[in-house]
Parts: structure tokens; sequence; C-alpha cells
């Protein structure tokens, strides 16, 4: 009789290592925040940032979009860049369909890598990455963040890990820089209100917005 040279880890262990692991990998230039056009019908298939660094052929992934019109089909949806120049790219889905616009609106993207696969993005990524809104309160600096229903804020528990991952200005989490880590506190999960707050150490007092704006995070812990 063989004796194995040791126990096997629980699956939970090996999914929870990779899924730390895929989160950590997670860099601010792997999302892209972009403006889907919809402009009256006149151009309807086109999205704009800044300095994308798409190329024709690569792919990406909708990780969350501001409006149901932002961008035809779903989240976690896999689409190719047929076009692009540096601020402005067009999409097809696997069917070949053009990707359009029935409303101008936010929509991110996850760029593409050799190690993305569209259930890596449905499995680990959207059910961990928190889209929030800053809030600067009309000149007093407020603590808070209000996350969409629709990302990963659910299970969001005090003392979390979290990657910042973009901030739509500088005064969007105070003093904190994107990739850095920020952990949760303060939060909120009722039905009716859902808000958290961040610190820059584990522990430490909430840091506040000097701007209102989007933040996008990443549960790593």
């Amino acid at each position: 009789m063989s004796v194995p040279a040791g126990i096997p880890s629980p699956r939970s262990n090996r999914t929870r290592a990779g899924f730390i692991s895929a989160a950590d990998d997670l860099v601010a230039t792997d999302i892209l925040v972009t403006v889907g056009d919809e402009n009256g019908g006149t151009v309807d298939d086109q999205f704009t940032l800044a300095s994308h660094g798409l190329i024709t052929g690569d792919y990406v992934w909708l990780l969350w979009k501001s409006l149901l019109g932002t961008v035809t089909g779903r989240v976690g949806t896999q689409y190719r860049v047929v076009w692009a120049t540096a601020n402005i790219f067009q999409l097809k889905d696997a069917a070949g369909a053009d990707v359009t616009n029935t409303a101008d609106g936010t929509a991110v993207f996850l760029k593409g890598s050799h190690k993305t696969s569209t259930a890596m993005v449905e499995t680990v990524i959207l059910p961990n990455l928190i889209v929030a809104d800053g809030d600067f309160n009309g000149g007093n600096v407020a603590l808070s963040f209000s996350p969409y229903a629709a990302t990963g804020y659910g299970g969001l528990e005090v003392l979390d890990k979290l990657k910042l991952l973009y901030k739509a200005a500088a005064g969007v989490v105070k003093n904190g820089a994107v990739n850095a880590t920020v952990w949760a506190q303060a939060v909120t999960t009722t039905t009716l209100v859902a808000s958290f707050t961040v610190s820059l150490t584990s522990g430490g007092a909430a840091t506040g917005n000097d701007a209102d704006g989007l933040a996008i995070f990443i549960k790593t812990a």
C-alpha cells in the first residue's frame, strides 16, 4: 500500500490561493475607464480613452457599465478590438457584430493578457471588483464611498484588503495611490444604504475625498 507524501490541500484553499494571485496581479494599467459615445445616433460604436494602449486584434472584457445602453452585451463579455487610434477604439463581439451604444455612459474594460479568460473574469474578478462613487460633499471632506450594487461589494468586511485600481481625480481616496493597498472600514450593507470607508493602514483612520469621483477597488484578502 502506497502512502501519499502529503495531504492534498482542500479545493477551497487552492481556489482562494488562485483568487489572491489573480487579484494581486491586476494593476491600474489593466483597467480601461472609457466613455461610450451614443451621440444621438450619429456615431454610436466607439469608446474614448486617451492613450488607451489597445491595438487592433486585442481582447477586452466588460467589467462595468454606468447604463444598460453604454455597451452592447452583458458584464463579463469578451470583445475584440477591430479599430483603434491613440484615443478611440471600436469593438466586435464573438459573433462578429459591432458593439454599439444606445446611451452615453462610462464603460470599464479589462485589458486582456495571456492569463485572461472569461471564466477567470466571471469567477475571480467580477465578484471581487468594487466600483464606487467617492463623496466630496460640496467642499467638506467626506469619508464614504457609495458602491454600485452590480459590483462585488457583497461580503466586504472591515479590515478586508483592497487594491486601488483607479480613481477619477487626485482628491478621490485622499493621499492614496493607484496600485496601493487600502483597508476597508465602516462597512454598511443594509438594503437601503450601502457605504464604506478606506484607510491607508490596517486599522488606521479613514482617509477622505477632496473631490467627487469614481473609484475602482478589488478585494485581495
